[in-house]
């Protein structure tokens, strides 16, 4: 287990599919006693999710750091980022990586949408949430933060992709009153000034932080449509989203690299990618 929520998500989904099978499977968040990401490992926290859990000590992380440089075929099964189906007939011992794609885990989403029920929702988002499933709401993901640095991510989820973004829905919405957008950022600034641009009614959730941001991912997965970043988080709020006409729009890039079969299987087929 490595990253952050929506990683650990991905992760635990893989997890289930390799139960489902009837294979012993566990999940080794002996990282995060080393190695701070994001809110560490929080999937118990955010779901109360009790399963199969290694954290050993400091010999064990030296091993799991061995493991993750030289990667030896015996032993570990790296994702590429692209799915691959062989992952499930791997004798290696240790699976590393992010496994993002619906592919993984189709035939057992019922599962894991019944694993992913969040806990300790306030009456505040609770109320929201609510309001959100009666009104046109489309919830808008601006990932920012770690993102601006990061030459993996930067520079896809423009300014100009959620002008396009925010077109196409709309063009799509067969009923267009009571659209409200709904935006979600961890860069607060940029959010106010995204909503100020915005030519309909718009609410920015800026109040859910720290070890409460999850529950940001609770609330879009509440609204009727979505606008996700290239992020794992809106990814799953969006998944998440069970109205029967649901609609999302996702970057049909997800990585800055050339490369297109790396990422061509994150986003799922019915969502609209621009």
């Amino acid at each position: 287990m490595i990253g952050g929520l929506g990683n650990q998500m991905f992760q635990f989904a893989l997890y289930l599919a390799f139960q489902a099978q009837g294979k012993k499977t566990l999940l080794d968040i002996s990282l995060y006693k080393q190695i701070k990401m994001h809110f560490g490992y929080e999937l118990n926290r955010c779901f109360g999710i009790k399963s199969d859990l290694v954290t050993k000590g400091f010999l064990h992380i030296i091993f799991l750091r061995l493991i993750l440089k030289f990667k030896p075929p015996t032993i570990v099964f790296k994702d590429s980022m692209a799915y691959s189906r062989l992952v499930f007939k791997s004798e290696a011992k240790y699976l590393i990586g992010y496994w993002q794609s619906e592919k993984y885990f189709d035939d057992i989403s019922d599962i894991v949408r019944s694993a992913f029920i969040f806990k300790d929702i306030d009456k505040r988002n609770f109320l929201i949430g609510e309001k959100m499933k009666l009104e046109n709401s489309v919830s808008v993901h601006l990932r920012r933060g770690d993102y601006v640095e990061n030459p993996l991510y930067s520079n896809i989820c423009t300014q100009d992709y959620y002008d396009k973004a925010i077109k196409l829905l709309i063009d799509n919405i067969e009923e267009k009153e009571n659209i409200k957008f709904y935006i979600f950022s961890n860069d607060s600034e940029y959010a106010k000034e995204f909503c100020s641009k915005l030519e309909y009614a718009s609410q920015l959730i800026d109040f859910n932080t720290e070890t409460d941001s999850y529950k940001d991912m609770y609330l879009i997965s509440k609204c009727r449509y979505n606008i996700i970043a290239n992020s794992s988080f809106s990814w799953w709020g969006a998944w998440l989203n069970d109205f029967p006409e649901k609609k999302v729009v996702a970057p049909k890039k997800w990585y800055n690299t050339e490369d297109f079969n790396l990422y061509m299987d994150v986003v799922p087929s019915d969502w609209i990618k621009i």
